[in-house]
């Protein structure tokens, strides 16, 4: 047997399952009929399991006449989600997100003062609704709603970040020290005191975010030139590529109006 073409299948194999699969406490099912249904991110209508029971069942969010399609909602999940287990991407996903990584650079003098901070205070491993991780020095954007510094704005756990990489003497991250350990133990949780400070971590924050929406300009332009090759697969790939990067890039401007914002007021 050709080993390429034995790993192809049981790759084929593989893909087949894991994207028609719900998955459990017990790990994943194969529900009969329930992975004909397309996908709507509007849609309120889930697959519902009784692992006891052994009995899946499907409760439509509204009444549906002869004849229309039944759609359901795989999962709260971002098109990069939805384009990594099932193969496709919406053109307006609501659950978008973006990782963002941030690093000490090796040249700053105060590397290993910060490091051993953040390290002390660890901030803890989050898992959302698509099942990444966001710790360290990664962390995952959503979409802001409130564009004037108010609400939920960018997660806390990043702008904490960023006033320590900011940090420019080791005064400024022995007071970041005691401050975490006479509240909760996270650090750089609240607004520095010194307001030029402050700024300019968000400052700080708003170039790296800018720089990203500068790359992803970039590569949704280059997807828009004409090839000589523009049908079938190849149309349909480019056009799922589009809706990622565009659904992406849409969070990164968001969290970039929100920062402006919140360093004017």
């Amino acid at each position: 047997m050709d080993l390429d073409a034995h790993i192809d299948g049981k790759l084929f194999v593989c893909i087949s399952v894991t994207s028609r699969a719900w998955e459990s406490s017990r790990g994943v099912s194969m529900i009969p009929f329930a992975d004909f249904a397309n996908h709507c991110d509007l849609s309120d209508t889930t697959v519902l399991c009784n692992e006891e029971k052994q009995l899946s069942e499907v409760i439509v969010d509204y009444s549906y006449a002869p004849g229309d399609q039944m759609l359901i909602r795989y999962g709260k999940f971002s098109n990069a989600r939805l384009l990594l287990d099932f193969g496709f991407t919406l053109p307006c996903n609501v659950y978008d997100q973006v990782e963002v990584e941030l690093t000490i650079p090796h040249e700053d003098k105060l590397r290993q003062l910060k490091l051993e901070l953040l390290s002390k205070h660890q901030i803890p491993i989050l898992k959302d609704v698509n099942g990444f991780s966001s710790s360290e020095n990664s962390f995952v954007l959503k979409e802001v709603r409130f564009a004037d510094a108010q609400g939920r704005g960018i997660p806390q756990s990043i702008r904490a970040f960023a006033r320590v990489l900011c940090s420019n003497s080791p005064q400024e991250i022995n007071y970041l020290a005691m401050e975490a350990a006479e509240n909760d133990g996270r650090v750089a949780r609240r607004p520095l005191k010194d307001k030029s400070r402050e700024i300019q971590a968000h400052q700080f924050l708003l170039s790296k975010i800018t720089g990203l929406i500068d790359e992803y300009n970039a590569s949704i332009k280059s997807l828009e030139l004409p090839t000589l090759c523009m049908v079938g697969k190849i149309a349909m790939r480019r056009q799922m590529a589009q809706y990622l990067l565009t659904g992406e890039l849409r969070v990164l401007k968001s969290a970039a109006l929100w920062l402006e914002n919140y360093c004017k007021t």
